[in-house]
């Protein structure tokens, strides 16, 4: 079963998370396309991808320019799963290829220097590069450490004899030709020291002897005059073409014999290939980590989730941007129902994303943007939010809601983490509150843990539940605020709201804050009054 849906990881803005990765290489951008998350049963593994994580923060703090380094030769990375594949099917690789599988070599053997230089192994313990050392000696016989390549005469001695032989028939084409460009200029034609003879138009009985000349070739026609140049010598061009074609077949098997000898090293190229994306993962991981001011996450075996200080990273920035603060939130998991109450402006929902987002980054192995975090790996997670309203489905939004919930009900067995936001917002408050009340004490039967947002009174009182509100506007002094709200209107209610959330006792009311709004804004005071007798109370709890 999947651990988290890709819907819910949107909902959770984990996109917003990944796309901060700076990663440079395409492998790199694969890994994270594909990255896979930690489940519960991998506990062990999460703790030791903590371990590296850990250490690459420590190593990038105190050699950041040789982790830098690392990352500009990670930029020199070209996916390169194509010509591995036609090694491994026995195509012959050509010559451009041989050339790509050269410089990505070259590239590996600098990070695995500045690897060494680190001592990468005994400080993060895995993704070393293996040596490519037969590789390079393969692609540069002559080691002449140059990153291009071509193919050696030393590869080959038959290859070298034919290029020898290629060498002597451009010499004796050159000897001849100077001959011919002899004779010619003694015989008063105007040719030019490369065999080019330009004959004016009107030279016409000079134009008729180069016409009929067996030493000379037509070449082209200018406006003002006709060209023509030396003819090669025939035997001597057959010459040289054979001599091509043969080139081209040694060459063909030069090439077919290197690819052979790739794919016996074709293993240490695609273990490299692998180890750069996990590397250049990891340094992605330790800058986002140092940028964002996370805290490595304490495994527990205990069933409980502690969040001190916990900050949502996508909503932080967007209020940084207009000048404002998050308020970091502390929260604990001990039940399996957890409830948290308050205003709709209150910012339950971002509390309840803030922490799937903080459980979901400490199981793809992230470091949190937390002060604090204690956990258990889950089995899955869960999470409704927003319109579930299915246009392909037919169903309403209440109904999306409810098919989304019952998936993972069916999984509520299983150490999950579900959150569901304001339950059974789309139907009437009667039948809304009977289905959550039912809900809530059906999963407080089993073992995952749930955190339900909701605005119904009552459902706080169900045995075995934890009880959260947020603070919302209860400490304000009302006459101070008032006079700023009327000038400055509703939109300032956001700086005088306390977003942190406080444990209260099961029976603690549910705040009214729609009335305490109201009466910020001027509401007739007869009609605050009488609502609050309907309410029964004054509403200053």
């Amino acid at each position: 079963m999947d651990f988290i849906t890709k819907k819910n990881l949107t909902d959770l803005d984990m996109g917003f998370v990944l796309d901060r990765l700076s990663l440079v290489s395409p492998y790199g951008e694969r890994h994270r396309r594909s990255l896979k998350p930690f489940k519960s049963e991998a506990a062990e593994a999460l703790d030791r991808e903590y371990d590296k994580l850990e250490a690459m923060i420590a190593l990038f703090e105190q050699r950041r320019a040789d982790v830098l380094r690392i990352k500009e030769e990670l930029k020199r990375i070209k996916l390169l799963d194509g010509s591995f594949e036609r090694i491994l099917q026995d195509d012959v690789l050509t010559e451009t290829e041989l050339f790509e599988i050269k410089q990505i070599a070259r590239t590996m053997l600098t990070i695995l220097e500045l690897q060494n230089l680190l001592q990468w192994q005994n400080r993060i313990g895995e993704h070393q590069l293996k040596s490519v050392a037969l590789i390079l000696e393969l692609l540069d016989p002559e080691n002449s450490g140059t990153q291009a390549f071509h193919l050696y005469s030393a590869y080959s001695d038959v290859l070298c004899e034919i290029r020898a032989q290629i060498e002597r028939a451009d010499v004796e084409m050159k000897r001849y030709k100077m001959k011919q460009i002899e004779a010619l200029a003694d015989e008063g034609y105007p040719v030019q020291p490369n065999g080019d003879i330009r004959i004016k138009s009107f030279e016409t009985d000079l134009l008729d002897r180069a016409k009929n000349d067996e030493r000379l070739c037509y070449k082209s026609e200018l406006p003002l005059y006709k060209l023509y140049t030396v003819k090669p010598s025939q035997n001597l061009t057959q010459l040289k073409e054979s001599l091509l074609l043969k080139e081209e077949q040694e060459e063909y098997e030069v090439r077919s014999q290197l690819t052979k000898a790739l794919k016996e090293n074709l293993e240490t190229l695609t273990s490299n290939t692998d180890a750069i994306s996990w590397i250049d993962l990891l340094i992605a991981k330790a800058q986002f980590s140092i940028a964002f001011r996370c805290v490595r996450p304490v495994l527990l075996n205990t069933e409980e989730v502690v969040m001190k200080g916990a900050r949502h990273i996508k909503v932080a920035i967007g209020l940084e941007k207009q000048g404002k603060t998050f308020t970091p939130i502390d929260v604990s998991l001990k039940n399996s129902v957890t409830l948290i109450t308050g205003a709709n402006m209150g910012g339950k929902t971002i509390s309840l994303k803030l922490i799937g987002l903080m459980i979901s980054m400490a199981q793809y192995g992230f470091f949190v943007p937390c002060d604090f975090l204690s956990f258990k790996p889950f089995d899955y997670i869960f999470i409704s939010v927003g319109d579930f309203q299915s246009i392909d489905m037919g169903l309403s939004t209440f109904g999306g809601e409810i098919v989304e919930i019952e998936q993972a009900i069916k999984r509520s067995n299983e150490y999950g983490l579900i959150l569901i936001d304001e339950l059974a917002r789309g139907t009437n408050p009667l039948e809304g509150y009977a289905i959550s009340k039912a809900l809530i004490e059906y999963l407080t039967q089993y073992r995952s843990k749930a955190v339900i947002t909701t605005h119904f009174d009552g459902l706080t009182e169900v045995m075995h539940t934890t009880h959260y509100q947020v603070k919302g506007l209860s400490d304000i002094d009302l006459s101070i605020v008032r006079e700023r709200l009327n000038q400055h209107g509703v939109g300032l209610l956001h700086e005088y709201m306390d977003y942190r959330l406080v444990e209260v006792s099961q029976t603690k009311e549910i705040p009214k804050e729609a009335i305490r709004i109201s009466e910020l804004m001027g509401l007739n005071k007869e009609i605050l009054d009488r609502a609050k007798e309907i309410l029964g109370g004054s509403n200053d709890e």
